[in-house]
């Protein structure tokens, strides 16, 4: 079965921290954190529909620039989710530029900002030359998105200041079995999208015309498969502490894949409490603990560049003692 959601480390280990996860059959893409993504090619870039940034360090956020210039012509919102600040940080990189020529170009920016029960929400329109305009707060009750595919949820963390952890996931995955697809006499095509829509949504009253016949949804549902979704999780500079480390333990539980930091070897624990970040044995150990299927370690400091092997072996000693 081919997965629903295509999960790409941008940059290398000791650089910026950026996944590109690509939602298949969708033309459609989202990002988790902003760091350098010239590497991103243009047809992609314009896939991203949301991009979820865990705080505004350059190195998780010098990105959002390449993308709004990449965007400013395209007619589809964006929308970027972090913690509380994120809106004060994209006004202020908005208001970096002169936008006197700008009124016709259709791009829209909705920013939001996470706080421990609450959502801010503002809007930045080229037609206004990008002038904030506040909307008003939602509440926060875990999750982000929610939409017929898949959900995106946030969990507030600590780095001296408040970072996101985020995670996808899928309700369902639903595949389709070309072998009865053709028992039936059906053809793949883009009523398949409608179809499975339709079943996630529990539309039992939708039908489908084909082959000059109306299906209804039960009499479709043999060439449906349904398993379970898939969920990918993503933390980044988070501080080693029980609470931080309990908290990532449960939203993590049960990723298929979890991308994590591993700023730090276990030997230099000391290192990482002052620094705020997690060490490859703590990585490890928490993708353990909550069940992952499969751990990406990234985000190395750089004096490590030459003991690159040390933080894998770490962090596999614990994920997979």
């Amino acid at each position: 079965m081919k997965p629903t959601f295509h999960a790409i480390q941008v940059n290398g280990p000791f650089e910026d921290p950026c996944i590109y996860i690509r939602i298949l059959r969708e033309k459609r893409a989202i990002f988790f954190d902003l760091g350098y993504i010239g590497r991103v090619e243009l047809g992609n870039l314009l896939k991203v529909s949301d991009m979820f940034v865990t705080h505004t360090h350059m190195d998780h956020f010098v990105g959002f620039d390449t993308a709004l210039r990449a965007m400013l012509r395209r007619d589809i919102p964006l929308r970027v989710f972090g913690p509380d600040n994120i809106i004060d940080c994209i006004e202020g990189k908005l208001k970096g530029y002169t936008w006197n020529l700008i009124k016709d170009y259709p791009l829209k920016i909705e920013a939001f900002g996470v706080s421990s029960n609450s959502i801010s929400h503002s809007s930045f329109y080229a037609e206004n030359a990008f002038s904030r305009i506040d909307n008003p707060p939602m509440g926060f009750d875990g999750f982000l998105l929610k939409e017929p595919m898949f959900r995106v949820k946030g969990l507030l963390l600590s780095h001296q200041i408040p970072v996101m952890a985020y995670s996808i996931e899928e309700e369902q995955h639903i595949n389709i079995n070309k072998s009865v697809l053709s028992e039936m006499g059906l053809q793949v095509g883009p009523w398949l999208s409608e179809f499975k829509k339709a079943i996630r949504q529990g539309d039992s009253e939708k039908t489908f015309e084909l082959n000059k016949r109306t299906f209804s949804i039960i009499e479709l549902m043999p060439i449906a498969t349904i398993t379970k979704g898939q969920k990918i999780s993503y933390v980044m500079d988070a501080s080693p502490t029980d609470v931080n480390i309990e908290s990532i333990i449960s939203f993590v539980r049960g990723s298929d894949h979890f991308f994590c930091e591993a700023y730090f070897l276990e030997k230099d624990r000391e290192r990482a409490e002052k620094r705020h970040h997690l060490t490859a044995a703590i990585a490890g150990m928490i993708a353990r603990e909550a069940g992952a299927a499969n751990l990406t370690i990234m985000h190395f400091s750089p004096k490590y560049r030459h003991q690159e092997e040390e933080l894998y072996q770490e962090a596999m000693r614990e994920f997979r003692p």
